[in-house]
């Protein structure tokens, strides 16, 4: 056989071989375009998610009410970790977390474990609020604009 003829054919099937290649890179792949469509509204769904926050005062002699008295006197570390303590065994409190001590430890700031989507926000905002208004030992609750965000959950 004609090495020139080998050699021409070998070129034109590569030729051949390589514009198949580069048509089927450049078409669509409705896979990855589907997952980047789910990333995107995910990110965006996240974006407008947040943590309820309420601010919390509680009277009487019960172990959060000394909790947040130790904060007052300065002992905030310790009174975190009663709080925190107490909000996993009262089940009252269950989806609430721990956020801060405001400042002086005068009140508490709770706020969701989880966070809530923007249009279940105000129903979950006053649910909360009636529910924690109705324990005995609640002086008082303001939602709370500002929760912590970087605080992992639980």
């Amino acid at each position: 056989m004609d090495v020139n003829a080998l050699r021409i054919w070998g070129i034109a099937v590569t030729g051949a071989l390589m514009a198949g290649a580069l048509a089927v890179a450049l078409q669509p792949d409705t896979h990855a375009e589907a997952q980047t469509l789910v990333v995107a509204q995910t990110a965006q769904a996240g974006a407008t998610a947040s943590h309820v926050g309420f601010i919390v005062r509680f009277r009487g002699t019960g172990p959060i009410a000394r909790a947040q008295a130790s904060a007052a006197r300065g002992n905030a570390a310790q009174a975190q970790r009663q709080v925190e303590i107490q909000l996993a065994r009262q089940t009252a409190f269950s989806g609430l977390c721990f956020d801060r001590f405001t400042v002086g430890g005068a009140e508490i700031v709770l706020r969701t474990c989880e966070t809530v989507a923007a249009s279940e926000r105000a129903g979950v905002q006053q649910s909360w609020g009636a529910r924690l208004r109705g324990m005995r030992a609640v002086e008082y609750v303001d939602a709370n604009a500002t929760v912590t965000q970087q605080r992992a959950p639980g």
